[in-house]
């Protein structure tokens, strides 16, 4: 027997706030509890007795993430749910921890297996199947968060998103910190999680698209350094300009930078730094003064610039032009 929740969704916790585990000897009350937890779900269980399971989330303003670990069971996202409304469009992006999964949507099905990411939409008929015990987050917020088209989503649906590179590993380390960390994301800090997670998400998603008009996250990024390299003495040189050049916005180049871990301020700031050092230590260059190469990298405040390469590397720009040469 198959229950389909009709009422408006039950929030595992008041925004802003943690909901405690919940635990679940039977299926009937996590059924009633997870299938309305989001948007209306049907949920059925061949062990309808002989079910365990465990529930823990939290909302944040538009944010939700839920961490599930239970018992084979299927969940469906009917079209007669869709098509009944009262629900913002929203994305839910999932990762497996433990077990493995089927979500189909869109004519495509995958199966998820421990540290797989993927996203499906809510407007949409979707079905999850777990045929034996699973462990798994889920977070979901409103379409209008991400910074992908639509119908640019709708290709990457119930499909195994970035397990094997680098950027889909960081995205789930996020979504599993800011699980971890759920009485935290009431804070500034928790929020700036949220927003930074929903962020890489995008990036993820447009690295996995393929159109003459896309081209691959890694592929930006090394013409963007090797942009970088090539204007390093420009004092024009910012984010502006740099996303100018390579046709994308300013929020999807810092997206891009975030990604390695630093911003594009802090990369420049620092090839700078790398080109006065190897500069000061250039015997070919002795005629010039610390001050006229700093310059020349675009560091025109000279007590500035003083500070920053002791900070970077732990002497003033004298004394190492002097422990470099001699």
């Amino acid at each position: 027997m198959t229950l389909v929740a009709h009422e408006p969704p039950i929030p595992l916790s008041a925004p802003g706030a943690t909901a405690p585990v919940q635990l679940f000897d039977s299926f009937g009350g996590f059924q009633e509890v997870v299938g309305r937890a989001f948007v209306p779900l049907a949920l059925s269980s061949q062990q309808r007795h002989h079910f365990r399971a465990s529930v823990r989330g939290a909302q944040l303003r538009e944010f939700e993430i839920v961490e599930i670990a239970a018992d084979a069971h299927v969940v469906e996202r009917t079209r007669r749910l869709c098509d009944e409304g009262g629900h913002q469009p929203s994305y839910k992006v999932s990762l497996m921890i433990e077990g493995s999964g089927y979500i189909c949507q869109d004519g495509r099905d995958v199966l998820l297996a421990p540290g797989d990411i993927a996203v499906y939409d809510t407007t949409r008929p979707y079905t999850l199947a777990f045929d034996d015990s699973f462990r798994t987050i889920v977070a979901m917020f409103p379409q209008r968060l991400l910074d992908v088209p639509g119908n640019q989503v709708g290709q990457l649906t119930a499909t195994s998103l970035g397990q094997e590179d680098h950027l889909g590993g960081t995205v789930g380390t996020m979504l599993a910190t800011a699980a971890g960390r759920l009485d935290q994301l009431g804070t500034a800090r928790g929020w700036r999680l949220v927003r930074s997670t929903i962020d890489l998400v995008s990036v993820l998603l447009r690295e996995q698209l393929s159109s003459e008009h896309t081209e691959p996250a890694d592929r930006i990024l090394d013409s963007v350094y090797a942009h970088i390299d090539e204007h390093l003495d420009d004092p024009d040189l910012s984010p502006t300009t740099v996303a100018a050049a390579h046709y994308i916005s300013v929020r999807y180049l810092h997206l891009l930078f975030s990604t390695e871990g630093t911003t594009i301020s802090a990369y420049v700031r620092g090839m700078r730094l790398e080109r006065c050092r190897a500069d000061l230590a250039d015997p070919l260059l002795l005629d010039e003064s610390v001050t006229q190469i700093a310059a020349r990298w675009t560091f025109t405040d000279a007590a500035h610039f003083s500070r920053m390469f002791k900070a970077t590397y732990g002497v003033t720009p004298s004394s190492y032009r002097h422990l470099a040469l001699g």
